[in-house]
């Protein structure tokens, strides 16, 4: 893990609203984490809308406590163990910590509570597996289980697991669209991984849906042309 002296520089834009968070989640017990691609774009010096909490026990819980304090509305969606709080100006998603098994490759997942370090553990690239505390004691101190912070100081590209193209091939079109927006360079193993998906058939698995959703994300990025050439040069065996 981490060392406890690592923090996360929380944009003042979202940090009176985290800290609320974190307070309100302290009363209940329960402890609250900003996670994912915002810890990533903060620690790139980045502003983002998009915030992610976890809690590790009742996400409905505390984001029926976040949305009564703020005025919001709620969205609880029970068989997810996710929660959503719409205000004037932003959109909170809570989630209780989770792990996931597949039962056949590029299927949706089987999604059961679990620790922070499952929940992390289950996401696509080290970069993007990363949390940071919202208590009040422990304010934005890292939790960084799998080398995300050094892998995104290096500008590398890393899958989590050997496995990770064939439980989610989707994977592949999203690591297309973080090499282009952020200038990382796809590490060897990873590499190496993609290409065996690929050659196995693996992005043919995926439905349409997820396929469109891929897609549409890749069009909205600022360098989409050059996602879609690259997309187009792995599809052809191009993985230099």
């Amino acid at each position: 893990m981490t060392p406890s002296a690592a923090r996360v520089r929380i944009p003042r834009a979202v940090g009176p609203l985290l800290r609320r968070i974190g307070c309100i989640a302290q009363a209940q017990g329960q402890q609250a984490y900003a996670v994912g691609g915002c810890v990533r774009d903060w620690l790139l010096g980045r502003h983002t809308r998009d915030v992610d909490i976890v809690v590790d026990r009742e996400a409905a819980r505390l984001a029926r406590a976040v949305a009564d304090a703020l005025g919001g509305r709620l969205t609880i969606h029970a068989q997810f163990g996710t929660a959503t709080v719409a205000t004037r100006t932003r959109t909170i998603d809570v989630a209780t910590c989770r792990r996931e098994s597949y039962a056949v490759p590029a299927a949706y997942p089987k999604v059961r509570p679990g620790t922070l370090r499952q929940d992390l553990f289950r996401r696509d690239f080290t970069i993007n597996a990363m949390a940071c505390r919202l208590a009040p004691a422990a304010w934005g101190r890292l939790v960084d289980e799998f080398g995300g912070r050094r892998d995104l100081t290096a500008r590398r590209l890393r899958v989590l697991h050997p496995r990770s193209f064939i439980d989610d091939p989707s994977r592949i079109l999203r690591a297309v669209r973080f090499e282009q927006r952020l200038g990382l360079t796809i590490e060897p193993r990873t590499r190496r991984w993609m290409r065996e998906a690929i050659a196995a058939g693996w992005l043919l698995k995926l439905n349409r849906g997820r396929w469109r959703k891929e897609l549409s994300a890749m069009d909205e990025e600022p360098r989409h042309e050059r996602c879609v050439q690259r997309l187009a040069g792995l599809l052809i065996g191009d993985l230099a």
